[in-house]
């Protein structure tokens, strides 16, 4: 079965091609070096800090060679992956044409639905389904592990953090340690990590996978700075990656008078994203215990996820493109990113559904160039994992006065996130947020 890439808040399908590599690779051999100054991620001999994003690609493989160049320009040296299938081959192909590493993720199944997978797996008792699961990964290892785009190997991806209780977080580790032992017996030229939100898994891969070579951290938010402390409580010994970053994540957001969390506004995740690499994280990669950084995520979809924590909205670039290019290079937008300000419904605090509402969405461009402005709304009411992620347009015209618009409310019954989305010649989209609870259709 196919497997999905999934992330936090949202299951984005990894659709895969089989499709044999052209012509022979010589294979890159990556190694972790301990030294007087700490750690040190090597690719033949020569030292990889990765200056990384998560990976789900603009197009499907067809356009993973303009994917890599992209964010080659960008400053990016590596990439990760969640799950292995068909696109794996030509993602590694574009990614070492463009010179880029890859840290490929081998998915391990859930123990329990929870915020980016609806599965359930008992690590306790399902010795058939365990036994596949390893199949599956050393098959996979062995496909892929000669390419030379390879970095190393991410097994798992919130596995402890999805497991329901303790006795299945220690079954899940004793069962990874197994699964790590196995691949290093197939593939000694790249280490293997594995993966979990914060801290939580730490105390188990210390104590009952020893094997691992490095930790990979799931991280968001200005928490990042709370890490290292952290990591010493739980008693960490061995170097440690950002897998995922971002700005502050909706699960531990605080949420406004209608239930609905609020979003960081688009000055806070430029900033996060730079301040994380060049304050937070630069003592850590200088003393050897950070190997590098993973910002969340590059993805075309235009859904709650990515408007909130994506590279890219549609063909649109959002402020964490550009906050990596500046976290990596140091270059700064140009021109200038449109100032978004305050996105606000006039009157009551509860609308009508179906009804025009009066909004005002404080908006500029620098330089004075006309944008883009349009309004859309996710449903935080919705039932499903789908519908909850779902975006979608509504109509709107201008309003009697400047940056003042009309706006008709979607006939659902409930809260409702409010998105003003500003989008200059150039291609980047800001957009600003609030909520409304709306009441029964007219």
């Amino acid at each position: 079965m196919a497997p999905t890439l999934r992330c936090p808040g949202v299951v984005l399908v990894w659709l895969f091609a089989v499709v044999l590599s052209v012509g022979p690779v010589a294979e890159a051999r990556t190694t972790l070096v301990k030294g007087e100054g700490g750690w040190s991620l090597q690719v033949d001999g020569r030292p990889h800090v990765a200056k990384g994003v998560t990976f789900s690609g603009s197009a499907g493989s067809a356009a993973y060679e303009q994917d890599c160049a992209r964010l080659a320009a960008l400053g990016v040296n590596t990439l990760r992956t969640w799950g292995v299938g068909p696109q794996t081959q030509p993602l590694l192909d574009a990614a070492h044409k463009h010179g880029l590493k890859v840290l490929v993720g081998l998915w391990m199944r859930h123990g329990q639905p929870g915020a980016e997978d609806d599965d359930s797996f008992d690590y306790l008792t399902d010795t058939a389904g365990m036994k596949k699961q390893r199949e599956d990964t050393l098959e996979s290892v062995r496909r892929y592990k000669d390419h030379p785009a390879v970095l190393a190997w991410g097994v798992g991806n919130e596995v402890i953090l999805n497991s329901p209780n303790d006795a299945a977080k220690e079954a899940y580790a004793r069962f990874l340690e197994g699964v790590v032992r196995d691949i290093k017996k197939v593939d000694d030229a790249h280490p293997v990590i594995s993966v979990d939100a914060w801290v939580l898994a730490v105390k188990w891969w210390e104590k009952l996978v020893p094997s691992l070579d490095a930790y990979g951290l799931n991280v968001y938010g200005r928490g990042l700075q709370a890490l290292p402390e952290a990591l010493r409580e739980e008693g960490a010994t061995k170097p440690w990656l950002i897998t995922e970053f971002g700005a502050q994540g909706e699960w531990d957001a605080p949420k406004d008078e209608r239930g609905v969390p609020r979003e960081p506004d688009d000055r806070e995740k430029y900033a996060v994203i730079v301040d994380a690499w060049n304050t937070l994280l630069a003592p850590h990669v200088r003393a050897g215990d950070c190997l590098g950084l993973f910002v969340f995520n590059f993805s075309s979809t235009f859904d709650h996820t990515s408007l909130w924590l994506g590279m890219l909205s549609g063909k649109s670039t959002r402020p964490a493109w550009h906050a990596v290019r500046e976290a990596y290079t140091g270059q700064k937008p140009q021109p200038p990113l449109p100032e978004v300000g305050a996105l606000v419904v006039q009157g009551v605090k509860k609308e009508t559904s179906g009804t025009w509402a009066d909004v005002a969405f404080e908006v500029k461009d620098p330089q004075g160039r006309p944008l883009d402005i349009s309004f859309a709304y996710n449903f935080r009411g919705a039932a499903t994992r789908f519908e909850r992620g779902e975006v979608i347009r509504l109509r709107a015209t201008p309003g009697a006065t400047p940056n003042s618009w009309r706006v008709k409310l979607p006939s659902v019954k409930g809260p409702i996130k409010l998105y003003g989305l500003a989008k200059d010649a150039s291609g980047n989209l800001m957009t600003a947020t609030t909520s409304v609870r709306t009441s029964s259709a007219p």
